[in-house]
């Protein structure tokens, strides 16, 4: 794990081994919140489970959707006793691989500055969390409900994506204004940019004429 900001880290880079041409990308993110470590996504690699427990620890660990339901968060639940929130329409893959410790139905504040956002679409479960970090920056973590293919934003559909819901979503993100967006998965791309109101409703503009459909391919 590096860090991105004094309060943010981001895993080591997780490529897929079936990939023959390995451009597409998993990260992980540590937020460092006063109240102990937070946990957002995929985070695999042994050697960042190390950089954790140097760090402190997990106290809470968020997953934005299913798929990132893996090993490496069970060993993570096992070692630092951390509690793993998924929304609730992602429980039942989430729990063939490891037992939240809750669920959510809608959206949540927890701390009191750590927002959970249901972003439906591109699975049942995806959700997104934003935090304005004292430090000045607004993070929103988003999952792969929005992401980067090389320099193109874009949406994703598999099989188990609702096109309306996934509209709705992208709808909502009009709404909000970060200053910094966190990618789970993006091909040939840093997982997170620095945008302004402009650049955000842009991306928002350009995922939304270019989906990309896996509905009859391998999953992203």
């Amino acid at each position: 794990m590096k860090p991105l900001y004094d309060d943010l880290w981001i895993s080591t880079p997780e490529f897929p081994v079936e990939e023959a041409v390995n451009d597409l990308m998993m990260h992980g993110f540590m937020l460092r919140h006063p109240r102990g470590n937070l946990l957002i996504g995929r985070v695999e690699h042994p050697l960042d489970h190390e950089v954790l427990a140097d760090e402190g620890g997990v106290i809470r660990h968020y997953l934005t959707h299913w798929h990132e339901a893996a090993p490496g968060a069970r060993a993570i639940q096992q070692r630092f006793s951390s509690a793993l929130y998924c929304h609730s329409r992602s429980l039942g893959p989430v729990s063939r691989v490891l037992e939240p410790d809750d669920t959510f139905t809608q959206q949540e504040t927890h701390f009191g500055d750590f927002h959970l956002l249901p972003t439906p679409g591109h699975t049942p479960g995806s959700s997104s969390f934003l935090y304005a970090s004292p430090q000045g920056r607004t993070y929103l973590f988003v999952g792969d409900t929005l992401t980067r293919d090389h320099h193109r934003w874009i949406t994703v559909l598999v099989p188990e994506s609702n096109p309306h819901e996934l509209q709705q979503s992208l709808e909502f993100y009009r709404t909000l204004r970060p200053d910094v967006v966190l990618l789970s998965t993006t091909r040939g791309h840093l997982s997170w940019v620095e945008v302004t109101l402009q650049s955000w409703l842009a991306a928002i503009d350009e995922a939304e004429q270019q989906p990309l459909d896996m509905r009859q391919q391998p999953l992203f």
